[in-house]
């Protein structure tokens, strides 16, 4: 049996990453965006793209074969000079259905970055349980890359928030970012550099943090006679 080669300390710098992670809904001004230095992006900017590399470690059942690649997961990546582009030309861009209260303006002019993150259902396949089966297996292992990539940016010291994408899913949105219709967008992460968490933005929490139960709750210890 392998030894394991962990630390206390180790293992409890990844519980408290895993505990102190937070849904941050960062709005800024519309009329006036946030500007980041390029300075602050350019210390930033590895860090969040080794972010995504090791967010790619995430566990994955099947081989989604997809232009040779097994991965079920697409990455697409929008730096903060981006956001601020999308941002002003939103309402221009998406004339369609939007909420008349969305936040999705705000939130980028915020950003320091937003990651889209989408899954790839199997092609080819007629409805039938099995293929049911392979694409809930796609789906869970993009979110398990998900939960990777929030865990890794928030032990950055960096901000994160999960959105389901709003506008980001439209087929507009898709052309301007050449993002190919296979894919399903799953996540959209804003994200907040340590350089600009104390500036006065509005800062929402995560709607259901309130509502979390202890684990006695929902853990089932099973015994089998």
């Amino acid at each position: 049996m392998q030894k394991n080669s962990w630390s206390a300390n180790q293992h409890q710098s990844v519980r408290n990453t895993i505990r102190n992670r937070r849904t941050l809904k960062v709005l800024g001004d519309t009329n006036h965006p946030l500007e980041i230095s390029p300075e602050i992006c350019d210390t930033n900017r590895p860090l969040v793209l080794q972010a995504i590399a090791d967010a790619g470690c995430a566990p994955f059942h099947y081989d989604r074969n997809h232009q040779s690649i097994a991965e079920p997961w697409r990455f697409h990546l929008l730096w903060h000079e981006q956001c601020r582009k999308i941002a002003a030309n939103f309402f221009e861009w998406f004339d369609g259905d939007i909420k008349p209260n969305t936040k999705l303006p705000a939130m980028l002019s915020a950003s320091g970055a937003l990651i889209i993150v989408n899954w790839l259902p199997q092609e080819g396949l007629a409805k039938s349980e099995k293929s049911t089966l392979i694409n809930e297996e796609h789906l869970a292992a993009t979110a398990a890359a998900v939960q990777n990539l929030l865990l890794l940016l928030t032990a950055h010291g960096m901000g994160t928030y999960w959105s389901s994408g709003g506008q980001f899913r439209s087929e507009a949105m898709y052309n301007r970012m050449g993002i190919s219709p296979v894919e399903r967008l799953l996540a959209a992460v804003f994200v907040e550099f340590p350089e600009t968490m104390n500036l006065d933005m509005e800062r929402l929490p995560g709607k259901q943090r309130k509502n979390r139960t202890s684990v006695e709750k929902w853990l089932n210890v099973v015994e089998i006679e």
